[in-house]
């Protein structure tokens, strides 16, 4: 009877404010509670209940709870500074002013006589009236610091509300649009104990507004406020926010990924500019496959920024793109090399490296276009953009391929050709030599005897 006691103190304890100071001793497992300890909990539980039990009704009810309709609680708010985004942790920093307004006729009593309002803390406000406890919904867990908060409460029972606060607000990105990405930035603020059919949120925009003119990686393009029903299962609340439409600046992205990444896809086509001979076989070799290991590096330090379960995006197209042309580059290298080197085509080598020359710039110039274009113009959605730059690398590449074999490696088969035909004829030639010496020394023989 006891412990089953103590468990429902536990319980109560847990779901009471702190206000109350109420503090019950646990047990520790293992362990016995005295008996003092346990007539000292009772009397704690009694005096809680015997609070409760007298606090008034313009505390606990709401002010329009007899009449069955819910109450009205007008908000605004305020962006002041914005400290930036972290992608990795899906959250943002804010510095958000929230203004609340409601009416409550049973507050006048609250003002003494000769004044028409009184302010006062949101502490002492929450113990001598009925607050609608609207609060900062999306919030990460334990950051939210409040820099200060006032309640002023009117003769005509018109009650305000506003409070300054720091927050590390939760956002689900849209990371499939990076870096060309627009977000939404979104400050939701609720009832923490008040349904649908109790406590109604309206925005007033007349008071609302953005007055933050440094977004770092962004730029604002829109704000809103608005509010709107939520319907989770049981759980139907009114809830408000405050909208804002970013759209992130290319120029952080052009400097430490775009540009690099440019500078190296261009080093990878010196290799091309190489002569053909013994001691530029390596050099031509190792120039084309350290441009790649090099912007490997650079790919690893573009999606720093992103979590590990980011969506394929526009970043990773652009990547894999330029890592497929370094990997087409050394493979006309080293398809050169084996013609030249290996198999004597010099015709083809020769070919292969010096229409590498445009050929290349030509893939790569086409390919970063269609995705830049795609990305920030919306010329084609990133699926589209996608097949549209693979196909088109593919069929290049299989209609020069074509073409090389079939003009250049012509031109070797001739030349091939003439040149056996050139050493048969030397061969004959030395043979006929060898032949009419044969002869006329027979015929030196024959005078001779």
């Amino acid at each position: 009877m006891q412990l089953s006691f103590l468990a429902v103190l536990t319980f109560v304890s847990a779901a009471l404010p702190g206000a109350y100071g109420l503090a019950i001793v646990r047990p520790t497992k293992g362990k016995e509670i005295s008996l003092s300890q346990f007539n000292a909990t009772t009397g704690k539980l009694a005096r809680v209940g015997s609070e409760i039990h007298n606090l008034p009704s313009s505390i606990l009810v709401r002010p329009h709870a007899a009449k069955g309709v819910p109450d009205e609680v007008k908000f605004a708010m305020r962006a002041m500074n914005f400290y930036g985004a972290d992608l990795k942790h899906h959250t943002f920093s804010i510095d958000v002013v929230m203004s609340l307004w409601w009416n409550d006729p049973r507050v006048a009593s609250l003002i003494p006589d000769g004044l028409d309002k009184l302010s006062m803390s949101k502490e002492q406000a929450e113990k001598v009236m009925w607050m609608p406890g609207i609060i900062v919904s999306n919030r990460d867990i334990e950051k939210y610091e409040i820099i200060s908060a006032s309640v002023t409460i009117h003769k005509s029972g018109d009650i305000s509300r506003v409070e300054r606060a720091n927050a590390r607000v939760m956002k689900k990105f849209a990371l499939a649009g990076y870096p060309f990405d627009s977000q939404d930035l979104t400050v939701n603020i609720a009832s923490s104990k008040y349904m649908l059919d109790e406590v109604v949120l309206v925005p007033d925009k007349g008071d609302s507004g953005v007055y933050e003119d440094i977004w770092g990686l962004y730029f604002l393009e829109d704000w809103h406020t608005e509010a709107y029903q939520a319907m989770d299962g049981e759980l139907k609340k009114s809830r408000g926010s405050l909208v804002m439409k970013v759209k992130r600046s290319l120029e952080k992205y052009s400097q430490d990924h775009l540009l690099p990444a440019s500078i190296v896809l261009m080093i990878s086509w010196a290799v091309f500019y190489f002569p053909f001979a013994n001691p530029f076989i390596t050099a031509r070799l190792a120039l084309s496959i350290l441009a790649l290991l090099s912007f490997t590096n650079l790919i690893v330090k573009s999606s720093k920024e992103l979590p590990g379960a980011a969506p394929f995006n526009w970043n990773d197209l652009f990547n894999q793109q330029i890592q497929t042309l370094m990997f087409v580059t050394i493979v006309l290298n080293v398809c050169s090399e084996i013609a030249f080197h290996t198999f004597q085509y010099e015709t083809l080598a020769r070919g292969l490296n010096h229409e590498a020359k445009l050929l290349m710039p030509f893939m790569s110039i086409l390919n970063i276009v269609l995705i830049l274009g795609g990305g920030k113009y919306h010329w084609m959605t990133l699926a589209h953009t996608t097949t549209v730059t693979q196909v088109v690398l593919v069929v290049l590449i299989a209609c020069y391929v074509g073409y090389a074999f079939c003009f250049h490696n012509a031109k070797d088969v001739e030349i091939m050709s003439a040149r056996k035909e050139k050493e048969e004829e030397e061969q004959c030639a030395v043979a006929a030599a060898a032949t009419v010496g044969q002869v006329d020394a027979e015929a030196e023989a024959d005078c001779d005897c």
